[in-house]
Parts: C-alpha cells; sequence; structure tokens
C-alpha cells in the first residue's frame, strides 16, 4: 500500500496536546498525592456529581469494592454510582459538568486523530483506484468482450451490475469491487471480512484486485474471486502478496503474469456470476433487499435517482459516475454530448410557529470534481419522503462557489434565494423530460437556473 508521510515530531506533539486537553477534566488536587475520602469527594463535587453526604456509608462502599481508592465508585445522592475515579481523571469518561463547547472538542479531537491513523494505514477511500483497476482487469483477462457492466450509483452496497452471455435477458448480479496496492513481501488489506459478506454483501460477487503502478499506469498483479461467504479462509481478506508456499488464499488467488492464470481469472468470475442472485438492473441499484445496510439519507437519494432514470426522455440515457464520492453523481448522454449532473434532495428549513417550512437547503459538502457539473438537479420529496413531487435545475457554477464551499445552499418557497438575485423555479416531477431538454438546449448560456 501506499505510505502516508510520516507526521514531523511537532505535530505529533499538537495532536497529543489537542486529544489530552479536550479529554482531561482539570484536576481540583496536587498531582502526586495520596487519594483520600477528602480528596475524592472533592474532585467528584467539582465534576459536577451530586454525592451521598454520609461519608460512613461512602467509606463503607469504597471498603467494599477491595480496590486501591482510584480505581473505586462512590454513591450518588439518587442511590445511583459515579464512574470510576480513573476512569474520569484520564479522560476516558466525560465528568457530569462537561460543557458542550469542551464535548464538541473532545469529538474534534478524536476524529482528528481517527483520520489521521486512517490516512497513516493507508485505509482511506480508494474508489478511483477500483475504477482504475476493474478497467484493468478487463483488458489483462480478456473480459470486455464477454461482460456488460453498469456502475453503480454512489452510496449502494455494489459497486459495479455485470452481466455475463450466458445470462438471461434483463438481469445482473451486484458485484463489490476492492483494489488494494502491492507491497514486496507485505500484505494486501482488501478491508473486507467473512461477516461483511454474510450481511451487507450477501448474494454479490465479491472481486479483489492487487495492482502497483509502473509509470504511472496501473499494473494488475494479482485477483482474488469470491462467490460465497465459504470461499473466504478465516475472518478477513488479508493475503500475503508473495507467500513462500501455497497458502490459504491459493484457491482463489491468480497471477496476472502467467497467460493459464489470466484465462482462469476470466472462468472463475464467469461462473460465479452464474452462483449468485441474479436481479433487474433497477433492483441491482436500487431495491433496498440487494443493497442492505443503506444510511436513510441513501435511501432518500436512491430514490430520486431511480424516478429519473425510469421518467428521462427516448433521447436521453443516463449512466452513474464511475468514480464516487465526487460532484458529479451521474451523466445525461445525448449524440455525443453528455452532461455531469449532481443530484440534491431539497430538506426543509425555517419552520414557522404554524408547523409549516418557509425554505429548502441542501448541503454543497467539499464538492471534489465540481468543475465537471453542469447542472444540479433539485429532488423534491413529499412529506412522506417516498414520493417524488418535482424538480428544480441550476446552475453547476452557481451552486459550487468559493463561497459556498461546504455551506449549505438556500432557498425560499417563494423561489428567491436571500443575497442572489434569481429565482429557482419548482418544475412538477411529471415535467422532468421537458426539464432535460431545456438542460441540453442551454447547457451554453449564462442562465443560472430553468
Amino acid at each position: 500500500m501506499t505510505k502516508a508521510p510520516r507526521k514531523t515530531a511537532e505535530e505529533i506533539k499538537k495532536q497529543s496536546r489537542l486529544c489530552i486537553k479536550s479529554k482531561k477534566p482539570d484536576m481540583p488536587i496536587e498531582k502526586r498525592t495520596p487519594l483520600t475520602l477528602v480528596s475524592m469527594k472533592k474532585a467528584y463535587i467539582s465534576w459536577g456529581f451530586k454525592l451521598d453526604p454520609d461519608d460512613n456509608k461512602q467509606r463503607e462502599y469504597i471498603k467494599s469494592q477491595g480496590k486501591c481508592m482510584s480505581k473505586c465508585k462512590m454513591l450518588l445522592a439518587d442511590g445511583a454510582v459515579t464512574p470510576m475515579y480513573n476512569h474520569i481523571q484520564s479522560g476516558n469518561t466525560r465528568p457530569a459538568n462537561t460543557s458542550p463547547e469542551d464535548i464538541q472538542a473532545r469529538k474534534k479531537a478524536g476524529h482528528a486523530k481517527a483520520s489521521a491513523t486512517h490516512k497513516a494505514r493507508g485505509l482511506g477511500q480508494k474508489n478511483q483506484y477500483e475504477e482504475e483497476t476493474f478497467e484493468a482487469l478487463l483488458d489483462v483477462t480478456g473480459l470486455r468482450d464477454e461482460l456488460e457492466y453498469h456502475w453503480a450509483p454512489d452510496g449502494a452496497n455494489g459497486d459495479v451490475a455485470l452481466k455475463s452471455n450466458d445470462m438471461a435477458a434483463g438481469t445482473y448480479c451486484a458485484s463489490q469491487l476492492k483494489a488494494s496496492d502491492t507491497t514486496d513481501g507485505g500484505v494486501f488489506n482488501f478491508n473486507l471480512s467473512k461477516s461483511d459478506m454474510e450481511t451487507k454483501y450477501k448474494g454479490q460477487l465479491m472481486i479483489a484486485i492487487g495492482f502497483k503502478r509502473v509509470e504511472g499506469k496501473v499494473s494488475i498483479t494479482q485477483v482474488f474471486v469470491l462467490s460465497d461467504p465459504k470461499d473466504m479462509p478465516g475472518k478477513t481478506l488479508t493475503p500475503r502478496v508473495d507467500p513462500k508456499q501455497d497458502d490459504a488464499f491459493a484457491d482463489i488467488r491468480f497471477r496476472m503474469d502467467d497467460e493459464e492464470q489470466r484465462k482462469a481469472c476470466m472462468t472463475r468470475i464467469l461462473e460465479g456470476l452464474l452462483k449468485v442472485p441474479h436481479h433487474t438492473l433497477d433492483d441491482t441499484w436500487f431495491s433496498v433487499d440487494v443493497n442492505r445496510n443503506l444510511a436513510e439519507t441513501t435511501k432518500t437519494e436512491l430514490l430520486g435517482f431511480q424516478f429519473i432514470k425510469n421518467t428521462l426522455p427516448a433521447s436521453t440515457t443516463m449512466t452513474m459516475a464511475s468514480d464516487k464520492n465526487k460532484t458529479v453523481d451521474f451523466k445525461f448522454h445525448r449524440g455525443e454530448v453528455s452532461l455531469g449532473i449532481s443530484a440534491k434532495t431539497a430538506s426543509l428549513r425555517d419552520k414557522r410557529a404554524d408547523g409549516c417550512y418557509s425554505g429548502f437547503e441542501f448541503k454543497t459538502g467539499k464538492a471534489p470534481g465540481h468543475d465537471k457539473c453542469n447542472w444540479v438537479l433539485v429532488v423534491y420529496l413529499d412529506k412522506s419522503r417516498k414520493v417524488v413531487e418535482g424538480f428544480s435545475a441550476i446552475r453547476g457554477s452557481t451552486v459550487y462557489t468559493k463561497a459556498n464551499k461546504g455551506k449549505m445552499f438556500r432557498w425560499h418557497r417563494s423561489g428567491q434565494k436571500k443575497g442572489v438575485d434569481y429565482m429557482i423555479e419548482k418544475h412538477p416531477a411529471s415535467d422532468l423530460p421537458r426539464l432535460v431538454d431545456l438542460m441540453f438546449e442551454k447547457r451554453g448560456g449564462k442562465q443560472t437556473t430553468l
């Protein structure tokens, strides 16, 4: 795997100080002094706990625990007990009087530390590798002439929908792609466990691709193919790159430096497609039975994607973005012209006294690759959040600006967005074909909305 740059000593110290400051409470007693009942009570009271005032009862309770005082708890006035003294003093448990600001600081420090560790271990998002490596795999194995494939929507469990010539017309299977850099003498880490295959990836073909870069281009080294949780030896898919002899992963490993192995890999993938369940393309992409453990926000997004796909004019096709977690969610194609579309689900805002809302919003986020977004297609759902009732289209260059980066994009039901001199028109859901026609017709103009 690609190694992250090592942090400097000063960066490490700064992160450590931030974590310690946000977690550990101020001590009301001098350091390195023996802990007594008096000092222990003083500490708990300063941390916001209401203790039972009976000292004799407290002594008996501490004695009954049979531990040193720092590992004991104390009785509260309501009959409950405090957290262990050491847990609060060390910062593992928050004091009762912790302010919201301190809680937020602690969370921020923890997230920063987890993020730094995640990146340092090379466990970050690698969807761009999965796209590159899969395309390379199709070429090196000869599968490009044997498979039809469609990239899945961002957020779906599967990465790509696959179809072979031996499958029934109109049916596809979901496939999960994994990619890992090759490190000499090291271990592949595909971030895949057997429990994942038994739950959220159940019924999917798993294709794990080991690769390296040669003069800037992806070169496939090894491929692992699993169509059932039983195919995985052990709890995780972490095979050694160069085992000294046949290991537990030998039956699912295919080396790409051997012609016979490449042919065997193609055969295993085609056979694997026939072993997993088949569905229509709509179900493979959007069904919650096929895509398990989806977040609620993802479910609403897929609802909008499905409506758009099935309501397009006959002259227009739609493909999902192959590089995930970027601004463009899908593309509209008409002839030789393609439009990059960012789909956003409008959320209600500005609740009034009568319980109604006066406006809408969506978050712009970091928006990587926003320069490829031609239009932002806003999806309005009904109160049940299960039916698409309308759309708005806004030029991507209007939404994704330096001023809006990472902020909420907001507008009012009247159509006027504060501080911006344009109107946002809401079109009924049935008007989507005409709206798509306008997107292509006015793609080069200066207008901001349709």
